[in-house]
């Protein structure tokens, strides 16, 4: 199933082929769907961004979230705090941050930015 993902990143991209994001939606879901393939997951959320589907936007990352990615809580962490998709919730940013940093499933760029967050919203609140 991994090859659903690669085709519907090449339409997505409009790698070797006309940009047809629909057709990237359709291919990421069917991914989803038969494999829970993460990266299909992660990327449907994008493709809700770009949308400005908000809530789409935030019940795929909380979905993705449920696998144990990292980048995807700290996703759910900024719609938190940006209430993007969900109402503004320090408290679930603040969980989102922590189970983010400690995913295995994250790239240190990102496990570094949560880190960050996380020491500023602390900061925030012992100044408050």
């Amino acid at each position: 199933m991994a090859c659903l993902t690669r085709l519907a990143y090449l339409f997505d991209t409009g790698t070797g082929v006309k940009v047809d994001k629909a057709a990237a939606m359709q291919l990421y879901q069917r991914a989803w769907r038969k494999e829970r393939n993460v990266v299909a997951g992660l990327n449907i959320a994008i493709l809700y961004r770009e949308r400005k589907d908000w809530r789409s936007m935030f019940r795929w990352w909380k979905r993705v979230a449920t696998t144990g990615d990292g980048s995807a809580q700290l996703e759910m962490a900024k719609c938190y705090l940006r209430g993007r998709g969900i109402r503004y919730d320090l408290q679930a940013a603040l969980r989102c941050l922590a189970a983010a940093e400690g995913s295995a499933s994250i790239s240190e760029y990102e496990r570094d930015m949560a880190r960050r967050l996380l020491r500023k919203l602390r900061m925030r609140m012992v100044l408050a």
